[in-house]
């Protein structure tokens, strides 16, 4: 009976993280065609550039709190105080993360002159990392009650995506979008304050400086791991925007907006299995799901290999054609980055294996970074993707290394038993 309630609990957390995260894509994509369409490419590869940089500070401010702290959470649930000792700590350390992050994006707009010339763009978009920033989200996923992240999703980026329709008319008002990108970012995350608040009793207040300590050292392992994967990530549109122009930023975002979508189920859903495996350890359902979403992942890339011109014309309309071919490269990454994902925490990281999850993308972003530095000259966007694949190679390489020593390990204990 007891597990029948655990399966319940995973697959309510995976509908509500599945809507969360179809929330925070359906909604932007039914302002993108619009806006791809109102602003052209090049303003629009100003978008996709601020976009870009707040989620690497993002990564920043996060510091691996939502690995660490959804594990913390999912351990010391029934513990109050522990779970306010962890809330609070969080938050004043995220208060710190946040001057930091606004300082390096002060020193990025004053040094680098393509973002000088849209400074203001970038500090509106500074309200995406502060919303992100207070949003509880380890909270509510280590506590397995995802539905409140996503009714607050849900309201605020309903309000983000009125918003464009409602002041965004010229290509000249592309500066405004980073600030309703904000808008929408602050009011989730001052409303999912308030439902933790509500729904769990948790309270701030000033933690002990040993206890501010213990959740820095638990999650800087998985801050180095999201760091490096924001560096070949995250700061690919940067890159692309800053090396061969915003037009060629609009043409990769376009493209990487439709991988987003390709592969935007599988997050939620490894997201789900996490704190259930941390505590089930159940490799049994672990190698159902996983089947399941290799054989989805590989149908859905070979659908939109075939028709990936019909696609992008469709939803972005003219001016992205070369959006269509790279698309096509997309595709092949995502048949190595879906398996690289589910092997990863919610396996690796559940079992204990996480060292192989963290340094996987450490060792790989170090080549990655290494490579671009030799290729910048003669960047171009296929290159970049093609440099995506490689490094998406490396780490899920290392994973599966974990993975061989897991079953060995489970393989002798089962031996002996």
């Amino acid at each position: 009976m007891k597990l029948v309630t655990f399966k319940h609990v995973l697959v309510k957390n995976f509908l509500a993280l599945s809507t969360l995260q179809g929330v925070n894509l359906i909604l932007p994509f039914v302002t993108l065609p619009y806006l791809t369409r109102v602003l052209g490419v090049s303003n629009y590869g100003v978008v996709v550039m601020v976009y870009s940089i707040m989620q690497f500070l993002n990564v920043i401010c996060d510091y691996g709190f939502n690995l660490s702290a959804t594990k913390d959470i999912s351990l010391h649930r029934n513990d109050k105080l522990k779970v306010n000792t962890i809330f609070s700590s969080i938050l004043i350390i995220k208060v710190f993360l946040l001057i930091i992050s606004l300082a390096i994006l002060l020193i990025l707009t004053n040094l680098i002159p393509v973002l000088a010339g849209n400074r203001l763009a970038y500090f509106w978009g500074f309200g995406i990392v502060v919303g992100q920033a207070i949003t509880p989200t380890w909270l509510f996923q280590g506590m397995e009650k995802m539905k409140y992240i996503t009714i607050v999703n849900l309201v605020s980026k309903s309000l983000f995506t009125l918003l464009i329709f409602v002041f965004i008319k010229h290509s000249s008002e592309f500066i405004f979008v980073p600030l309703l990108y904000s808008i929408g970012f602050v009011l989730a995350g001052v409303l999912s304050l308030f439902f933790a608040y509500k729904e769990f009793g948790v309270s701030f207040y000033l933690s002990k400086w040993k206890d501010i300590k213990e959740e820095l050292k638990n999650s800087t392992q998985y801050f180095y791991s999201r760091a490096s994967v924001a560096l070949y990530t995250s700061s690919n549109n940067f890159i692309v925007g800053l090396v061969l122009g915003e037009f060629y930023a609009g043409i990769f975002g376009v493209a990487e907006r439709l991988f987003t979508a390709m592969t935007v189920i599988y997050s939620p859903l490894s997201d789900a299995i996490y704190p259930y495996m941390v505590k089930k350890k159940d490799l049994k359902l672990f190698k159902k799901i996983f089947i399941s979403a290799m054989v989805f992942n590989l149908l859905v890339c070979l659908i939109t290999v075939i028709f990936s011109s019909e696609i992008v014309n469709f939803v972005f309309g003219e001016g992205y054609q070369e959006s269509a071919m790279l698309l096509k490269y997309f595709c092949f990454l995502a048949l190595i980055i879906v398996p690289a994902t589910f092997i990863g925490y919610p396996l690796l990281g559940a079992f204990g294996f996480e060292k192989y999850a963290n340094y996987s993308v450490v060792v790989a972003c170090i080549i990655h970074v290494t490579i671009l530095i030799f290729i910048a000259s003669f960047l171009t966007i296929y290159s970049m993707v093609l440099l995506l694949i490689f490094t998406q190679v490396i780490v899920l390489s290392i994973r599966s290394v974990g993975v061989i020593k897991l079953f060995k390990l489970n393989l002798l204990g089962n031996k002996k038993n």
